[in-house]
């Protein structure tokens, strides 16, 4: 199975945020799965891949040609592909993935995993998406989705399309007994 993983490239996070990364990488290669992630060698990113890797598991990662230019690709993990841009990158990961978890991260993590919550709404795909609330960290984010709920601009049938978990291994468990989402879509 290949679990993509949408995560923070910024060093300077706390390392309760890197425990948990770490965790996630131990966890894809002790299942003899396979870790898609965005390929940079910084942060977060530069954790699950690690550990995946130290733990004997296999790494993709998937950098747009324009990050690589920068010099923060990874190096020694199992297969670098480089993307012409960012919408190929999120093409190449959904294409490549059997499930998503979203560690904690910023812009990219939540735009990434933002699209594939809408196209999973919209049937393109019916794969497993997990978020890992890491010490509370998506917190306030689900509490602006209660929000926007609330007031009718999201349905609570969409609420399927994803996991919210506090822990590495319910993440997994999650991922593991995953059944595809029933649900009436709005069109």
């Amino acid at each position: 199975m290949n679990i993509a993983i949408f995560c923070a490239s910024a060093d300077s996070i706390d390392a309760l945020y890197r425990e948990d990364a770490r965790k996630i990488g131990q966890e894809i290669a002790r299942h003899s799965w396979h870790l898609i992630y965005g390929g940079t060698s910084l942060g977060l990113m530069k954790e699950v891949a690690e550990s995946t890797i130290e733990n004997g598991g296999d790494v993709t990662g998937i950098i747009p040609e324009c990050i690589r230019e920068r010099g923060v690709a990874a190096e020694n993990i199992g297969r670098l592909m480089i993307a012409s841009d960012m919408k190929e990158r999120k093409y190449m990961l959904r294409q490549y993935s059997d499930a998503f978890i979203a560690l904690p991260g910023g812009w990219g993590t939540l735009e990434e995993i933002s699209e594939v919550i809408t196209l999973k709404q919209l049937g393109y795909h019916n794969k497993p998406i997990v978020f890992l609330n890491t010490d509370g960290f998506y917190d306030r984010f689900f509490d602006f989705i209660h929000t926007i709920r609330e007031q009718g601009f999201v349905s609570p049938a969409y609420d399927c399309l994803y996991k919210v978990v506090d822990q590495v291994e319910e993440a997994i468990e999650y991922i593991q007994t995953y059944k595809p989402a029933n649900f009436k879509a709005k069109y």
